[in-house]
């Protein structure tokens, strides 16, 4: 199988970066852009140097006009779903752009959908190819501070995004935190069994919603997790990644402004600290996301990040946000049990 042709649904502020990475990449081609908006579809043409016939307003165009293996949807949530299911009809592989869905309902509904075809379909969780978060899964793979207890999770930003982000109810966790509970998911190969959250709005906040919220998340084999995140914070502010500290009964891994120390020795006292070579990273996050779905395809196995693994993810934002809603904790089988119920 040769060059992967793709279509690319979404065009806006983030799909034109996208836009770069996919026309960098050595195994794809970008064969269309489709966007409903006349002013993205021309920064695209700009971009890319796509003639005016691989450029749509509708996606059934694209799909009819151009032959193609590959959708990506770089659109807002709430279209996800029924773009993603036109790309399946279409006989198209795909990728698209976190959170799965804008609701679990339509997540549950998409993961029914996608096992009526033989095609792949995942989320593109970039945060996982990072060098920072790839080398702390390697020393946990290599079980260098023995069996993980607990976990501290902190994430600091002040954003100002504009548009449809403002309106979101719980911006930082329907929005954000999807990238950090994936990330623990990856580390900890763990998955929650109970998350307690609570989300609130500071007076300061330019967010209608909430952009702060703290989440306490019990995990399998009686790991705990306490993760804080806000979008409107003050002072020294954390990388995209956050601040992570994994302690185990044998030492701690901590990934402190993506730079990795290893702390080993069970009492203070003895204990030796050294800073970790981070593994290289041969692309950038994206484009790693971007080459594993596209391998994929091309080798007919499961992606990194396929729908019926992300979606553990995505249950892990609709519990916490549940529960900052409710103040009560919610467990996980929950939730499991509504996916399996609609199978």
């Amino acid at each position: 199988m040769g060059i992967m042709r793709m279509i690319q649904i979404g065009a806006g502020g983030f799909g034109q970066s996208w836009l770069q990475i996919v026309k960098d990449c050595r195994a794809a081609e970008l064969a269309a852009v489709v966007d409903i908006m006349p002013d993205n579809l021309a920064q695209a043409a700009q971009i890319t140097g796509l003639p005016q016939e691989r450029l749509f307003h509708q996606p059934e165009d694209g799909f009819r006009e151009i032959k193609a293996d590959i959708a990506l949807i770089v659109t807002p949530p709430q279209t996800h779903k029924a773009l993603a299911a036109q790309a399946l009809e279409a006989g198209l592989h795909v990728l698209m752009e976190k959170p799965m869905t804008h609701t679990y309902e339509e997540a549950i509904e998409l993961l029914e959908i996608s096992r009526r075809y033989n095609k792949q379909i995942a989320v593109s969780q970039n945060y996982r190819w990072r060098a920072p978060v790839q080398t702390v899964k390697q020393l946990l793979n290599e079980g260098v501070i023995g069996s993980v207890g607990y976990v501290e999770y902190e994430f600091r930003k002040a954003m100002k995004f504009g548009g449809w982000r403002d309106n979101y109810s719980e911006i930082l966790l329907e929005d954000m935190a999807i990238h950090h509970f994936d990330i623990i998911r990856f580390l900890l190969e763990a998955e929650a069994e109970e998350i307690l959250a609570h989300s609130f709005r500071p007076s300061w906040s330019w967010f209608s919603g909430n952009p702060s919220a703290s989440v306490v998340m019990q995990l399998e084999r009686g790991i705990q997790v306490h993760y804080f995140g806000s979008w409107v914070s003050r002072g020294k502010e954390t990388s995209w990644n956050g601040d992570i500290r994994i302690v185990g009964d044998h030492g701690a891994i901590e990934m402190i402004n993506d730079e990795i120390t290893l702390w080993t020795g069970e009492a203070p006292e003895n204990a030796v600290c050294r800073v970790i070579d981070q593994i290289p990273a041969k692309l950038g996050d994206r484009a790693s996301s971007l080459d594993d779905f596209v391998t994929a395809v091309r080798q007919s196995r499961i992606p990194a990040t396929p729908i019926q693994d992300n979606i553990r993810s995505f249950e892990m934002t609709c519990a916490a946000i549940q529960s900052a809603k409710s103040g009560m904790p919610v467990r996980l089988a929950d939730f499991s049990l509504l996916r399996d119920l609609k199978r």
